[in-house]
């Protein structure tokens, strides 16, 4: 019987006061061994919820929480990769604050790497929401990677890291970013190749979409698309310069790119009801780039 892989947890939360302690509970359900560790990073928080895990974290030595002034997503990523994720755990996790995963998922990851040795990273299914079924089909289909919930190999992190491979502050979706990263096996430029990431069938998370039966649901469902709109221009940004200089050109500012947006890179990609918006993205882009930041990122701790 083969001895079962060590396990690190990364759970991304800021301002989740109202569900991280559902969200931990189905993390110690998803196949937590008793030396796994799970890190839960309150990143800008200005709600209740680092008492909330501090709390939980009396209650069970494996969580650990890590509070980072500065709320970003994808500096609390390369916060993670830098100064927490052990050299030992065979498997890392990452998880949205506000979703639940499924009971036993982490041994179902484990189980699908298990069988597929030429994959990179493992990816989940999307339960609950409006779209959350043909999202599902999409993510198996093309072996999509949602950031919700997903998995690296240690020996992937180890990669990532050796690379100095870190997402630039600001930007906006890991998900895209690191599916173009690892199906391109961490060589931009290079095509891609699907079998680096395995999509899950056996693995779920949970999440509730925006309602959209009021006034305040219509304009948080507007806000997020243009939120994805703007997502859309930096990743094109991010691919171009990559593509062009190398990994060793990685910016630590996705806004340092901003300078070189232009109004078709916020236009290019799958015609959506948010790119009727794309010259404002570009505008806005334009505006904002060089902003101080309001706190330390990764690189300055």
């Amino acid at each position: 019987m083969s001895q079962r892989q060590s396990t690190s947890v990364a759970v991304f939360a800021h301002n989740e006061a109202h569900g991280i302690a559902a969200s931990i509970r189905a993390v110690q359900d998803a196949g937590l061994g008793p030396d796994d560790m799970v890190y839960v990073l309150i990143n800008g928080t200005t709600d209740n919820t680092e008492n909330i895990v501090r709390s939980l974290a009396q209650q069970d030595p494996r969580i650990r929480p890590v509070v980072i002034a500065l709320g970003d997503k994808a500096n609390a990523w390369s916060f993670y990769v830098n100064h927490l994720a052990p050299e030992a755990a065979e498997l890392h996790v990452f998880i949205d604050g506000d979703v639940r995963v499924s009971k036993g998922s982490f041994d179902e990851i484990r189980a699908s790497l298990a069988v597929h040795p030429e994959a990179l990273a493992a990816s989940t299914i999307p339960q609950g929401g409006r779209t959350a079924e043909a999202w599902g089909r999409r993510i198996l289909s093309h072996h999509g990677m949602p950031g919700n919930f997903y998995a690296l190999r240690g020996q992937t992190l180890a990669r990532i890291k050796a690379h100095s491979i870190n997402m630039p502050v600001g930007l906006i979706g890991d998900d895209p970013f690191l599916r173009w990263l690892l199906l391109s096996g961490l060589e931009p430029g290079a095509d891609p190749n699907l079998e680096h990431i395995r999509p899950v069938p056996t693995a779920f998370f949970t999440y509730q979409s925006i309602p959209v039966t009021n006034w305040n649901g219509l304009r948080a469902l507007w806000a997020r698309q243009m939120r994805y709109q703007l997502r859309d221009l930096q990743m094109n940004l991010l691919r171009f310069h990559l593509t062009t200089y190398g990994l060793s050109a990685m910016p630590r500012r996705i806004d340092s790119l901003y300078d070189q947006a232009t109004p078709l890179m916020a236009l290019k990609g799958q015609v959506k009801l948010r790119k009727l918006a794309f010259f404002y993205t570009y505008l806005r882009a334009r505006a904002s780039r060089a902003r101080p930041l309001r706190a330390a990122a990764w690189y300055e701790i």
